[in-house]
C-alpha cells in the first residue's frame, strides 16, 4: 500500500507563524546593534547569523533524517573557495593564484552571484556524493561523512594551484553586512521550514521515526534522504560563500574537526529537530565563546593573575554538550519552534469565530 502525503495547510500555518516569529525576533535584535556602535559587536554579529545560516542548512538533513553527518563541512569548504576564487581581485590573483586555471583567473563576480553560483557548486557535489551515500544504512551512511569530511580537507591541503593549500586563501573583497546576513539568515529558515512542513520533509521525517514502517508506506527512503541531503549541502554552499566574503583570509583548518564540533555542539545543544533550536544553539555557543575568549587567552582581575588556559572555550562547549545529553537529549527546544503568543491568540480568536 502507498500513502499519498499531500501539503497539511495546518502544518503550513505553523511554518508561516514560525518564520514571522524567528524573523521578527533576529530583526529586532539586529536592530538594536548599531545603537552601540562597536563594531567588533557588529561583525559578530553578523558572523553569528551566517554560521546559524550553515546550522540550519545542517538541521534541514540531520534534524529531519535523524542521520549524524559529519561531512557538512565539506559543503561550506566549496561554497568558500569558490567564492574566493570568484570575488579576488583579478590582479591579485595573478601573484597569489598564478597556476589557477585561465577560465577563473579573470572573472570578479559581484556577492549574489558569486553566493547563487556557490549553492549551485554545492547542489552538484552533494547529487554526485549523494547517490552512493543515501543508500546505505543510517549508521553506514553516518560514518561515510566522516570520511567525505577526510577526504575534502586533504583535497583543499593538496590542491595547492586553486587552494593554496596550508598557506590559504586571502583578499577575500567584504561583501556581506550585517544586514544582509539578516536576510540570508531569514530565507534560509523560511527554506528549512518550509521544507520540513512539505510532503518530502513529512517523509524523511517518518524515516527518521520508523524506516521500516515508513517504506511499509511507500516511502522511497533514497529519494526523500537525497532531496534532505542536497538541499542541505546547497544552502550550506551559499553559507560558506557568505562567510568567505566576510572574514576575507582563510585556510584548511578552517575546514576540519573544529568547525564540524561547533556547528555539530549548536546543533546538539539548540535542539537538531527545531529551525529555532539550531539558531538559539548558535546565539549560545557564540555567547559562550565570547565570554570565555578572555579568560582562555588569560586575565588579571585584582590581585589575582589567571594564567592562559589553551582550549577552555572547547572544553565549556563539550561539557555542555555532555550537561544537555544527558538532562535533555533532544535539546533545549526539542522539536518546537518559536511562535509569539499572538499567533495562538489570532488563532484561538479565529477558531471561535470572533475575528
Amino acid at each position: 500500500m502507498k500513502v499519498t502525503v499531500g501539503w497539511s495547510h495546518r502544518r503550513l500555518a505553523d511554518a508561516v507563524r514560525a518564520w514571522l516569529s524567528l524573523s521578527i525576533l533576529l530583526a529586532l535584535v539586529c536592530g538594536t546593534v548599531p545603537i552601540w556602535g562597536n563594531e567588533y559587536l557588529m561583525d559578530t554579529v553578523t558572523t553569528f547569523l551566517i554560521v546559524s545560516a550553515m546550522v540550519v542548512a545542517w538541521q534541514t538533513f540531520m534534524g529531519n533524517s535523524g542521520i549524524v553527518s559529519f561531512g557538512h563541512v565539506a559543503f561550506f569548504a566549496v561554497g568558500a573557495y569558490l567564492s574566493a576564487i570568484l570575488t579576488i581581485p583579478p590582479e591579485i590573483k595573478e601573484v597569489a593564484l598564478p597556476s589557477l586555471p585561465p577560465m577563473f583567473q579573470q572573472v570578479q563576480l559581484g556577492s549574489i552571484a558569486t553566493v547563487i553560483a556557490a549553492a549551485t557548486a554545492g547542489g552538484v557535489v552533494a547529487v554526485a556524493i549523494g547517490l552512493a551515500f543515501t543508500r546505505m544504512e543510517g549508521n553506514a551512511m553516518g560514518i561515510a561523512t566522516f570520511a567525505l569530511l577526510v577526504m575534502m580537507y586533504s583535497l583543499i591541503l593538496n590542491w595547492e594551484s586553486v587552494t593554496r593549500g596550508g598557506r590559504g586563501i586571502y583578499a577575500v573583497p567584504c561583501n556581506v553586512t550585517l544586514t544582509s546576513a539578516l536576510i540570508a539568515l531569514v530565507v534560509v529558515a523560511g527554506v528549512a521550514l518550509l521544507f520540513k512542513a512539505s510532503p518530502t520533509g513529512l517523509r524523511l521525517q517518518a524515516s527518521r521515526d520508523d524506516p521500516l514502517a515508513a517504506q511499509a508506506l511507500g516511502v522511497h527512503l533514497m529519494a526523500v534522504r537525497l532531496a534532505g541531503w542536497v538541499l542541505s549541502a546547497i544552502i550550506m554552499a551559499a553559507g560558506g560563500s557568505l562567510w568567505a566574503q566576510t572574514v576575507l583570509a582563510f585556510g584548511p583548518s578552517s575546514f576540519y574537526f573544529r568547525d564540524t564540533f561547533n556547528m555539530l555542539a549548536m546543533l546538539i545543544i539548540g535542539g537538531q529537530a527545531s529551525v529555532t533550536g539550531a539558531v538559539a544553539g548558535c546565539a549560545l555557543v557564540t555567547v559562550i565563546s565570547e565570554l570565555f575568549r578572555y579568560p582562555e587567552r588569560g586575565m588579571t582581575i585584582g590581585f589575582i593573575q589567571i594564567p592562559e588556559l589553551p582550549g577552555l572555550v572547547h572544553l565549556v562547549i563539550a561539557l555542555l554538550i555532555m550537561g544537555t545529553l544527558i538532562l535533555r537529549p533532544s535539546g533545549l527546544l526539542g522539536s518546537r519552534e518559536l511562535t509569539f503568543p499572538a499567533w495562538q491568540w489570532l488563532r484561538t480568536l479565529k477558531k471561535r469565530r470572533l475575528i
